[in-house]
């Protein structure tokens, strides 16, 4: 049995979603096939043990672009977050740090271990929060495609080096440094506190898969700062139910905008012909035919099937999901 959408996308975690809702929001027939049987991916709640759910994978939201929670409503569809008070980092002396949302508590506690990383704590703030704003816009911005016609990423490339130009030499400096630098080497030069170094360079570290003293967690230090909470910067926190609420608000929301999503609905295959993504091949031998095939796995997951005789799997038609890329399609506005 064939069946023929617009787009399929192959994963139903928070990404595969993202996209789904907005191609749906702008007319096309989407269709998500999740191979387990609860949606999220990596932003999923679990029964682990019986009547105990957890977030067994990504567990605080902040990065969650504020557009899409606007445009998506996804409030409408039951997203509540809940602010994050703070973070506790126990010491082997039986000492901690306690750092919480309330600023001065905080400056006050990191005084109690060291006057002087409690005066360049501020500064440290103020200069990352500098970096953020002028990295965030980056964020949204689609890569030009140096084999098209088209002048319009060029022209927001030229606009980003303008920028760049506008900053100080110092703030210049700084934010070479963040994008080449290790977390360790970066908080090195501004604090003397092991337990406050080792508290923040956990944010350097997060989904890297790297040490805190890896060329290039500086950066993760500084997307860190890029979070917000209704509008408040820097602002980390919880989802009410479970990080899986905010993918199963996406989902309703995609759903109400016409998405059909489908769960325990494995694929086996990505059809390729000419050297171009045509549908997928569920386990089961059903067959989806559709004009874009999206994947929000991982490249080898997506990259592993088997095509037809005479073609390659590895077809870079098989796109990986790029939210940016559709809400800054002029027609999916």
């Amino acid at each position: 049995m064939s069946q023929r959408y617009d787009a399929v996308v192959v994963g139903g975690g928070h990404n595969g979603l993202v996209s789904a809702a907005y191609l749906a929001r702008a007319g096309l027939s989407v269709l998500v096939l999740e191979r387990r049987h609860v949606l999220g991916g990596a932003a999923v709640t679990e029964e682990v043990f019986p009547g105990f759910h957890f977030s067994v994978c990504s567990y605080v939201v902040s990065l969650l672009r504020p557009e899409i929670i606007r445009e998506l409503d996804l409030p409408r569809h039951g997203l509540e977050i809940l602010p994050l008070d703070g973070t506790f980092t126990p010491m082997p002396n039986g000492d901690h740090l306690w750092r919480t949302s309330d600023h001065a508590q905080t400056r006050r506690e990191i005084c109690r271990h060291s006057p002087v990383d409690a005066e360049a704590y501020d500064e440290y703030a103020k200069a990352m929060v500098e970096m953020a704003r002028f990295v965030k816009p980056i964020l949204s911005m689609v890569p030009p495609d140096p084999f098209s016609f088209d002048l319009g990423g060029f022209r927001d490339l030229a606009g980003l080096g303008q920028r760049f130009r506008r900053l100080s030499r110092g703030q210049q400096h700084s934010l070479l440094q963040l994008m080449t630098s290790s977390a360790a080497d970066l908080l090195d030069q501004w604090f003397e506190t092991d337990v406050l170094k080792a508290t923040m360079s956990a944010s350097g570290i997060i989904g890297t898969f790297l040490g805190v003293r890896s060329p290039g967690t500086a950066y993760v230090l500084l997307h860190h700062y890029m979070g917000e909470i209704d509008g408040a910067f820097r602002s980390w926190g919880f989802s009410r139910g479970g990080t899986g609420a905010i993918s199963l608000a996406i989902a309703a929301a995609a759903r109400e905008a016409g998405a059909e999503i489908r769960t325990e609905a494995k694929v086996a295959q990505v059809k390729i012909r000419g050297g171009r993504a045509t549908g997928v091949v569920l386990e089961g031998g059903d067959e989806v035919d559709a004009s874009l095939v999206l994947s929000s796995a991982d490249p080898r997951v997506t990259h592993s099937g088997s095509s037809p005789p005479g073609d390659t799997p590895n077809t870079p038609n098989v796109s990986t999901v790029d939210w940016s890329k559709i809400m800054n399609a002029g027609t999916f506005r």
